[in-house]
């Protein structure tokens, strides 16, 4: 168990340990560095000058199209499409190099710590490869290539202005009739709406005039699809968030995700990814306030010195450098369970060896427990990593005095920037109560060591956490 007081940044050592523990050699990880090093490359020279003109013009809807800021599209070509980024991360078998969540989220952190906004543009995409990999048909393929090769970004088109994180209360229908289904509905909060032409829609699934649970369908061209409006918000200006509206949308019944009327229960049960891209943009938003926050209180000059002088600057960025450490824990803790559950084996490590031996142990529990405990892993992180965010980016705000409450400081986008991640994906209260309705399934594996007990101190913003949310004090 290790003291906060004495805790260093450990993400080399946990990020080495999972990939090990998954089965990747020196070889691949050593790979993996050179990709993020030049994906960094370009995200210094591309993003660095460009982020905060980003923010001020926001994503655009002009003549019923949607339009990304100026340089914005270039970056995107550049990282995505000219280097085939995505490749990485699909499956060997589908033709990408195979490379999971462990690894992915390495490059989820970086990107967020340059602009969210492009985070997201780029990485829902794999939410959608989820969906195609783990519910594979032979006519996904073509798809997942143009993902492979970049010739496609995705969405997600679950949410509805009556269904929040109920997505059961759905209005939107899908009817098949022949060999295809017709989709109908309006959606909101889109991230990617109306750029993006390649996405996963969820509708009630009308037979005899009458609801048979949901489903999920692929939606690869934009006929058919109106672009409402995009949201004013109060961050992440340079994403288009988008209503959209699905008239006669028309796909062949082959593009149904999983089992008809299992949209809900299975499949939405299933995905996870999105979650864990949301756990690491606080990650990567956190880190890259605190530099801001250092590097302004070390110039910053009062009464004759720095600000960091100060003991109340200076035990704010402790308490915050302590945490970071923290929030990787629960970052990896979560990725490299999701990469477990995706092969089959039982979320947290059991001490089997071996593909034979970990699908014999996962045998062992009913699918039920499997997926409890990676929504337990997920939930834990994200409601963590999202809340305790917020709080840092108030205290590097704090440091700023009254710069951080102007627009042309950088801290300034970051906390508007931050404040949906308690929101998006399901809000912390959703998670909550997820996180006590997956409890049993932890019960089921006496041996579990929750994440919170690798330490032997809570940090500041962790008494903050279970003073807002005290039933889970004991639960994470």
């Amino acid at each position: 168990m290790e003291s906060i007081s004495t805790i260093k940044d450990n993400t080399n050592d946990l990020f080495i340990k999972y990939a090990n523990h998954l089965g990747y050699d020196e070889e691949q990880i050593d790979v993996y560095r050179e990709v993020l090093s030049s994906v960094k490359e370009i995200i210094q020279r591309n993003v660095t000058p460009n982020h905060m003109d980003w923010d001020k013009i926001g994503a655009q809807l002009v003549n019923g199209k949607v339009k990304l800021p100026t340089n914005m599209e270039n970056t995107i070509q550049e990282i995505i499409r000219e280097n085939q980024l995505l490749q990485w991360f699909i499956p060997e078998k589908y033709g990408g190099y195979g490379y999971g969540n462990v690894f992915a989220v390495g490059i989820y952190e970086l990107f967020a710590q340059y602009d969210i906004s492009l985070q997201i543009l780029t990485f829902i995409s794999l939410s959608v490869l989820e969906a195609l990999t783990v519910y594979y048909k032979d006519n996904f393929q073509p798809i997942i290539d143009d993902f492979a090769n970049g010739k496609r970004l995705g969405y997600v088109a679950f949410t509805e202005p009556q269904a929040g994180s109920n997505l059961e209360n759905i209005k939107s229908t899908s009817t098949l009739e022949g060999d295809e289904y017709i989709l109908n509905g309006t959606k909101i909060f889109i991230s990617n709406g109306g750029y993006a032409d390649t996405g996963l829609f969820l509708a009630r699934n009308i037979v005899d005039n009458k609801t048979e649970g949901t489903n999920v369908f692929l939606i690869d061209n934009m006929k058919n699809i109106t672009i409402d409006r995009l949201e004013e918000k109060s961050g992440i200006h340079a994403n288009p968030t988008a209503q959209l509206t699905f008239n006669d949308v028309i796909v062949p019944k082959e593009n149904l995700i999983g089992k008809s009327g299992a949209g809900y229960r299975k499949v939405l049960e299933t995905l996870m990814g999105m979650r864990l891209g949301v756990i690491w943009q606080g990650i990567g938003a956190s880190q890259r306030a605190f530099k801001l926050a250092k590097d302004y209180s070390e110039q910053r000059v009062q009464f004759g010195k720095p600000i960091i002088s100060f003991d109340g600057v200076s035990r704010k960025l402790k308490d915050i450098e302590k945490q970071l450490v923290k929030f990787r824990t629960y970052g990896y803790v979560a990725a490299y369970g999701l990469d477990r559950f995706y092969k089959g084996y039982i979320p947290v490590d059991v001490g089997a060896t071996g593909e034979a031996s970990e699908k014999t142990a996962a045998d062992m529990f009913p699918s039920t427990v499997r997926t409890g405990l990676a929504h337990y892993l997920m939930s834990t992180g994200k409601l963590y990593t999202s809340e305790i965010t917020n709080m840092i980016l108030y205290d590097c705000q704090q440091i700023y005095g009254g710069n951080g409450f102007v627009y042309e400081y950088e801290i300034n986008k970051i906390a508007r920037d931050v404040r949906i991640l308690p929101v998006y994906e399901g809000t912390s209260e959703i998670h909550e109560w997820l996180i006590h309705k997956t409890l049993p399934a932890l019960n089921m594996l006496p041996k579990f060591k929750k994440t919170s007990l690798n330490f032997n101190e809570l940090t500041v913003y962790e008494r903050m956490l279970y003073e807002k949310f005290p039933s889970l004090r004991n639960a994470i």
